[in-house]
């Protein structure tokens, strides 16, 4: 299990590298940095069944209870990131290529807005990592109100941008689907970060059927 795990650890590097290169292009508006993330989902997508197939077998030669919900746990994490790698390649960076295809400039609010949660994103993954190698009670019940921090920040910027549409800003009306894509996809990738944090707050009862 300790294997497995870390595993999963190496699997959540390739996806911070993901994250770091679509946020490398987002800031400098350039291709390049998205080149090696297509390379890089290919190998979480392998990593990720390999760790599931190790895990299988394991799970046939019987576990005691303790042991049977850490399987879980890293199973439940090497699939969450599977999805987050997914979310960068088929949205997050595509959305980059659109926005430098078309020469899209966002407003500066709105790059701001971006730019933040992009950095509290991968701040975030760093948490979880740390948070399935060490079962750091403080650092899930902190990971897990972040997730009200993202939902808030969303939901501010989406309302900020669609002001700046009324007032009729150029930059918001040209990028007005980019934004709000690049909006949904980071709060997504932030749902499926926090999942780590459930079974320890799960097993402290301080989890809810849908929140904190």
């Amino acid at each position: 299990l300790s294997n497995a795990a870390r595993e999963v650890l190496g699997i959540g590097d390739h996806i911070e590298r993901m994250l770091i290169r679509a946020e490398i292009a987002f800031k400098k508006n350039s291709r390049e940095p998205l080149t090696e993330i297509s390379a890089l989902e290919t190998k979480v997508d392998h990593l990720q069944q390999e760790v599931k197939l190790y895990l299988s077998k394991l799970g046939r030669r019987g576990l005691n209870d303790e042991d049977g919900r850490r399987l879980t746990s890293i199973i439940d994490y090497a699939i969450n990131l599977e999805h987050i790698g997914d979310i960068i390649e088929k949205g997050i960076a595509e959305q980059i290529r659109k926005k430098i295809a078309y020469s899209y400039r966002f407003s500066d609010e709105g790059y701001e807005e971006l730019k933040n949660l992009f950095d509290m994103t991968i701040e975030n993954l760093r948490a979880g990592q740390t948070i399935l190698m060490t079962g750091d009670f403080a650092l899930a019940k902190h990971l897990m109100e972040m997730k009200v921090d993202i939902r808030r920040l969303e939901k501010q910027s989406s309302d900020r941008h669609l002001g700046r549409l009324r007032d009729g800003l150029t930059e918001s009306m040209q990028t007005s689907s980019l934004h709000l894509d690049m909006l949904r996809d980071l709060k997504r990738i932030n749902a499926h970060i926090v999942s780590v944090a459930h079974p320890i707050l799960n097993e402290s009862g301080l989890l809810g059927e849908s929140r904190l």
